[in-house]
Order: structure tokens, then sequence, then C-alpha cells
């Protein structure tokens, strides 16, 4: 029977953590395969509040209140706003040249999860709805409400969205004028919130100073490395967590080839349709991981236990006992029997399997001939990466909506 997940109009926390599931599900190098969804998270929501995997591009944070605000002045003001982000997707695709990140680009007008869906919890979270218990259908009945009073209970009105956000452009949602090109107002307005409502996180910090393009983790950006104080403790405890996460994905990989190759009775190329041998593979890329491990921390100090203290400091709840043990066991392999050779290590390939079964239950690939055909030669092998894609691409936006007003000022 397919998995359901149901969505509820309730708690932006909850929501956010269910389309963060979703999507780990479609990118293969972030599978939670091993159960530290938990940890990973709270590093996340740490470096960057209020983001999600699901992020595409900064501009949705102005048109969703515009679309909201225009919705709210009808009869049924769900249903326009429901037809009017309908509507954007058509009109940014036919419109705009740049169409990366834009949500619905396949689906079109069927998308079901919609831009505000996703974009709640950062509207939330920054303020731009300004009581953080408002959902959506609050936010479209309420500002109708104060829409329709009298203007002797002016002070009666509720007030929903910030009152410092830059209005739409003429024509919008029908036309679109920039696209995803924010203008120096809207990028102004956004940093802002970002300075006010995150500071002293990374994300605070790159709202001033922008990342790379092209840096693939955060702790390898130019800009991201000049961070001070507890940003730059959260920031160099995120690269160590995820080098020493690295080899336990690795080696999870490794076991998953050799126990299909083992089922198969045959090469594992054969059994998975791969060009290569994925045994001979992960191998290779576990001899790579312990040549460069301590490039990204001495296994010898890292004191593990503070990223658990800041970690649960920043979830506001304890981290899950059986996932704190076995990364903690984890490190104590690295540091007691060393990180070569992992792939004949027999206490670590015991940890890995049985941390398997403890997170996956039945569904456990390792030994499993059923479970092994689903297996499609990688999963979740990739290092953890806490969503730096998502937040170079909307610091990115930022930083572009910026430039244009330098440009003007030349002009």
């Amino acid at each position: 029977m397919p998995s359901q997940i149901a969505w509820l109009d309730a708690s932006s926390e909850e929501q956010r953590k269910m389309r963060d599931i979703i999507q780990l599900f479609t990118e293969r190098e972030s599978r939670d395969e091993l159960g530290i969804g938990q940890l990973r998270s709270a590093i996340s929501d740490g470096l960057f509040p209020g983001t999600t995997v699901l992020l595409t591009r900064a501009r949705y944070m102005l048109f969703v209140p515009w679309i909201y605000q225009l919705a709210s002045t009808r009869a049924d003001p769900e249903a326009e706003a429901d037809r009017l982000e309908r509507k954007l997707i058509a009109a940014m695709d036919q419109s705009s040249e740049d169409t990366a990140g834009l949500l619905g680009a396949v689906a079109g007008s069927a998308l079901k999860n919609l831009p505000s869906a996703i974009y709640w919890g950062m509207l939330r979270r920054y303020r731009v709805v300004l009581e953080p218990a408002v959902t959506r259908s609050d936010a479209v009945r309420m500002y109708r409400a104060g829409h329709d009073a009298p203007l002797d209970k002016e002070t009666l009105r509720p007030q929903i969205w910030s009152t410092t956000m830059p209005g739409p452009p003429p024509g919008f949602p029908h036309e679109i004028p920039g696209g995803f090109t924010m203008t120096p107002d809207e990028a102004a307005w956004l940093r802002d919130r970002i300075l006010n409502e995150a500071p002293g996180t990374l994300l605070a910090h790159l709202a001033v100073n922008p990342p790379s393009d092209t840096s693939d983790y955060a702790w390898l950006d130019e800009a991201a490395l000049r961070v001070t104080g507890g940003a730059r403790a959260l920031l160099d405890h995120a690269q160590a967590f995820s080098a020493v996460l690295h080899g336990a994905q690795l080696l999870y990989n490794y076991l998953l080839a050799e126990s299909s190759q083992r089922v198969a009775r045959q090469p594992t190329s054969e059994a998975t349709g791969a060009d290569n041998d994925p045994v001979e593979e992960y191998r290779d890329r576990l001899d790579v991981w312990a040549a460069e491990l301590e490039t990204h921390l001495s296994l010898a100090t890292w004191d593990l236990e503070d990223l658990i203290t800041r970690a649960e400091s920043i979830r506001e709840s304890p981290l899950h006992g059986k996932m704190k043990s076995f990364i903690r066991e984890w490190l104590s392999i690295l540091r007691e029997d060393g990180q070569e050779a992992l792939f004949q290590n027999g206490r670590a390939r015991r940890l890995i399997t049985l941390r398997e079964k403890c997170n996956k239950k039945s569904l456990a690939r390792i030994d499993n001939p059923k479970r092994l055909q689903t297996w499609s030669g990688a999963s979740g092998a990739g290092a953890l990466n806490y969503r730096w894609g998502t937040v170079r691409t909307i610091m990115a936006d930022i930083r572009n909506g910026l430039s244009r007003e330098s440009e003007v000022a030349r002009a």
C-alpha cells in the first residue's frame, strides 16, 4: 500500500517537516537512510532559520502576500487566492526568460502544493505574516474582515502583513515585470527582514555578505567563512558532522552493493544495471573519504556533545536517544579503530546494519532481497549540505536585486 501523508492547514512547523520529508524522497544524496534527520534539520535551522529544501526563489516571499492581498477583496477569497496562484504559474512561464525555480513549471495549473503552502513557514518566521499562528485560510479571511470594517473601527482591524512590504507591480499577477528579478526596494526589504528576525545567524551574515554562486558547501564559501561568534561555531560543527557522517553513508551504500551482489549471485553492476561495479566504487570512495577526513576536523578533539547541546537548544527539545547513541558509537569507532578500510571493520559494519534495521524496520535493505530490488545504486550517499543550494539561490536573488540599485545610481 503506498505511503500517504495528510496535509493540514495547521502547524506550519509540522507542515515544514512533512515537506522536507517529501523532498528527501526525491533527492538521492539527501535521503535519511540512517535516521539522523533530527540533527541535520536542527543544524540547518540554526544556520538558516525558516528555510526548507523546497524553497526556490526569493521573490515568492512577495508574490504570495501580494496574491493574498488581492484575493482578500473578493467574495470567496480562498478560491481567488488559489486561482491567482495558478495564474502566476502561467504568467511566469509565458513571459519570463528566467523560469529556474518556477513552482509548477512541469505540472502547470494542476500543481498540488502551491507556493503559499511551501513559503508560509518562511513568511511567518520573518514576520511578513505578522502573527505566527495565522494560517493561509486565516490570512485571506482576516484581511478581508479588516478591509470591510467601518472606518470608525480602524483600531480593531487586524494587521496581517508587514507594513513595510513593497507593493506589487502594475498588472500583477497577470503581468510580472522582471519575473524573478527583485527590484532594489524588494531586495532591501527582504534583506532587512532577515537581519531583523534572524540576527547572529549565518543567514543574516550572508544577507550582507553574499555567497559565491558556485560553492558546493557553506564551509567552502569565502563569504560564509567570515562569519563569527556562535554562527561560526555552528558552521564548524556542521562541517565536522557532515564529514564524519559521510563515512557512515558511504559504508551503508557499500553494504548495499555487497548485499545486492550476494543476493543476485552476479556482479553488482549487472544486478543494478550500473556501468561499473558499485562495490569497487564505494570502496574507492571510502578510501578517498578516509584520506580527506581530517582536513575537515580533528577527530581527537571535535566536541560532539557541544553540537548536541546546541542542536537541542535550537530545537527546544531533546534529540532522539537512539540517534545520539548511533552517532556517538560511530565517532568512537573512528577514534578507536581509525577511518581506514572501514568496509573490513566488523564493528562498523554491524553498527550500520543495526542502525538501518532500527530506523527502517521491515523496509531495511541490507540482506533483504525484496527491498534490494528498489536500490538504484546510490541511496543517501552524498555529504550533508544543510540546504546550502537553496540558501545560495535565495541570497543570489537578494544580491542581484540590490545590485540593480547600484546600476541605476551609476546611470
